[in-house]
C-alpha cells in the first residue's frame, strides 16, 4: 500500500500497521513500516477513500466549522469497508464530543454509532458518560444521545438512567430532553427505566399540562408498565375535570382511557361524567380537549346512557358551540351532518 503524508503532532498516537485487518488485505504484502519525523505522520491509505476524505481524518477539528466535510467524512463512514471502519474512528475519537455538540459535525458522531461495534460501542459510553444532561437538553446533543438510545444495547445504557435519576420532570420538560426521555421510554425495558417511570408518573398532575410533559406521560401511558399506568392516572384523578378542558392535558386523558385496564377506565370515565362543582360535563363537551376526551368515552361505549341524559338537557347549548354540537351528534342528541 502507498503512503500518504497526513499533517499531525508528532506526538499523536500512531496507527499501528498490525492492526486487524480484512482476510483480503491480510493476505497481501506486509503493510510498510509507519514512521515519523518532526513534521508528518505517514499513514497507510485506506483505497477507497479519497485523499482530502484522509487528510479530514488528521485534522477532524475542521469538521466542526463545515457542514459539506462533515458529510464527507459521514458517508465514508457509512460506505467504507468494515475492516477500515475502526482505522478511521482511531482518528476521530478524540475530538467525538466535541463534534456531538455541533450542528456541522453531529453527522459525523450519527454516522460512527451506527458503524461502531464490540468495543467500539464501550467507546461511546466511556466518551459521553457524565454528559447526559448535556447532551439530553442541547439541540444537537440530543440527537446523538437519541441515535446512542436507539442503537446500543440496553445493557450499556445503564448510565443514561444514572445521570436522568432525580431530574427526569425537569428534562421531560426541555423540548429536547422530551425526545430523550422518549427514545428510553420506546426502546428499553419498562424494568430498566422504571425509576424515571416513577418520577415522571409522580409529576403527571403537572406535566399533562406541560407540552413538551405530555409527550413523555403519553409515551409512558403506551409503552410502560401497567403498574406505572396506574400511578399516572392516580396522580391524575384528583384534578380529571380541569385536565379534560385543557387542550394539553386532554391528550393525556385520552391516552389513560385508550391504554388503561377495564376497571381504570370506568373510573376514569365515572369521574368525568358524575363530575360536581365549578366545572359540569357540559363544559367539558363545550371544550375542544373535553369534546375530543369524550368521544374517545363513546368510542369505547362507557356510560353512554349516563352521559346521554347529562347532556340531553342541555342541546340548545351545545348547538351554539362546535365543539358541543359534534358531542351532541356522537351521542345521538342533535342529527349527524349527513342525514
Amino acid at each position: 500500500l502507498t503512503g500518504v503524508i497526513l499533517e499531525r503532532p508528532a506526538t499523536h498516537q500512531i496507527l499501528s500497521p498490525n492492526r486487524d485487518m480484512c482476510a483480503s488485505r491480510r493476505r497481501s504484502a506486509t503493510l510498510p513500516t509507519i514512521f515519523e519525523d518532526d513534521s508528518a505522520t505517514y499513514l497507510p491509505s485506506l483505497p477507497h477513500l479519497s485523499k482530502a476524505v484522509q487528510e479530514l481524518l488528521a485534522d477532524p477539528v475542521k469538521l466542526l466549522k463545515s457542514a459539506p466535510d462533515a458529510q464527507a467524512i459521514a458517508a465514508s463512514l457509512k460506505h467504507a469497508q468494515k475492516c477500515e471502519h475502526s482505522l478511521m474512528l482511531d482518528w476521530l475519537w478524540d475530538s467525538m464530543q466535541r463534534m456531538a455538540f455541533s450542528e456541522q459535525a453531529q453527522v459525523v458522531v450519527l454516522a460512527a454509532i451506527d458503524v461502531a461495534v464490540g468495543s467500539e460501542r464501550n467507546r461511546f459510553v466511556s466518551i459521553f458518560q457524565g454528559h447526559v444532561l448535556e447532551l439530553s437538553l442541547s439541540q444537537h446533543g440530543h440527537g446523538v444521545l437519541m441515535k446512542m438510545i436507539e442503537t446500543l444495547p440496553p445493557f450499556l445504557l445503564g448510565f443514561v438512567v444514572d445521570e436522568m435519576t432525580s431530574r427526569a420532570a425537569t428534562v421531560a420538560e426541555n423540548k429536547y430532553g422530551c425526545i430523550a426521555l422518549g427514545a428510553m421510554i420506546t426502546y428499553c425495558p419498562p424494568s430498566m427505566t422504571v425509576v424515571l417511570a416513577r418520577e415522571i408518573a409522580e409529576n403527571a398532575n403537572h406535566l399533562a399540562r406541560h407540552w413538551q410533559g405530555k409527550n413523555v406521560l403519553q409515551q409512558l401511558l403506551e409503552h410502560g408498565s401497567a403498574d406505572c399506568r396506574a400511578v399516572i392516572i392516580q396522580h391524575l384523578m384528583p384534578q380529571l375535570p380541569q385536565l379534560a378542558i385543557n387542550r394539553v392535558a386532554a391528550n393525556v386523558v385520552k391516552q389513560a382511557l385508550l391504554f388503561a385496564n377495564e376497571s381504570d377506565q370506568h373510573m376514569i370515565a365515572h369521574a368525568l361524567f358524575q363530575v360536581s362543582g365549578t366545572i359540569s360535563l357540559v363544559d367539558i363537551a363545550c371544550s375542544r380537549g373535553g369534546s375530543t376526551v369524550l368521544e374517545e368515552i363513546h368510542h369505547l361505549g362507557l356510560f353512554h346512557t349516563e352521559v346521554k341524559l347529562q347532556l340531553a338537557d342541555a342541546v340548545p347549548r351545545l348547538a351554539k358551540c362546535r365543539f358541543g354540537r359534534r358531542i351532541a351528534r356522537c351521542f345521538g342528541l342533535l342529527p349527524s351532518l349527513g342525514s
